[in-house]
């Protein structure tokens, strides 16, 4: 097992969202969102290998889909499973979605993250997000599980998103997070997909150890 810090949790969650496709804006959502599940003791680097996998498959909300889900209607335009990431972002963008009352999202991909990413936005007021047998309570200051039942990550199911307050004591959230190594190692190869090969340009302008001189 590997102790990595929050902030060190931050940066490799955006570096691999980044590596496996995420535009950088994204990217640093998720980067923000594993931090808040870290401190939750949620299984962030599993879930992050788990989306990493699939975001290829993922489908993003359609603008009639977001229509529909304002006025509370069932239905879906893809067999695909949603993306959480674009899912939550949709979210937080159009808050007045939240705002009319619980929300039931189906077949979203590794459900985990809409939780995370809703947290890292600081959206005000707190929601209780559920599916399969998991429950967890998000609000701005990070996310409190309230039941698991194993089912973190669960790689999709329906959702329901409905207001939810705070517990009157919180968890003490943590302040470091174990990784398995052999998690750390599949992390760390998908975030080196954003490093930019070294060339003999990028070396001439400063890249690396730059050009030796023995004289």
């Amino acid at each position: 097992m590997t102790e990595l810090s929050l902030n060190e949790v931050e940066s490799l969650a955006a570096k691999v969202s980044r590596g496996s496709g995420y535009s950088w804006g994204l990217a640093e959502e998720i980067g923000r969102g594993a931090r808040h599940l870290a401190q939750g003791g949620f299984p962030w680097a599993n879930a992050l290998l788990a989306l990493a996998k699939k975001v290829g498959s993922l489908q993003s909300p359609s603008p009639s889909q977001a229509e529909r889900w304002r006025k509370r209607q069932s239905g879906t335009d893809s067999v695909a499973s949603l993306c959480p990431v674009r899912t939550a972002a949709l979210l937080i963008d159009d808050p007045t979605i939240l705002q009319a009352g619980p929300l039931h999202l189906e077949n979203v991909g590794v459900p985990l993250w809409i939780a995370g990413v809703l947290a890292a936005s600081g959206a005000a007021g707190g929601f209780v997000v559920a599916w399969s047998n998991a429950s967890a309570l998000v609000d701005r200051q990070g996310v409190i599980p309230k039941a698991a039942g194993g089912a973190w990550l669960t790689p999709a199911a329906d959702m329901r998103i409905s207001p939810g307050a705070a517990p009157p004591t919180r968890p003490q959230p943590l302040l470091r997070a174990l990784v398995a190594d052999a998690d750390l190692i599949a992390l760390g190869s998908v975030a080196s997909r954003v490093y930019v090969p070294a060339s003999e340009s990028s070396r001439a302008k400063g890249a690396g150890g730059g050009s030796v001189d023995d004289e």
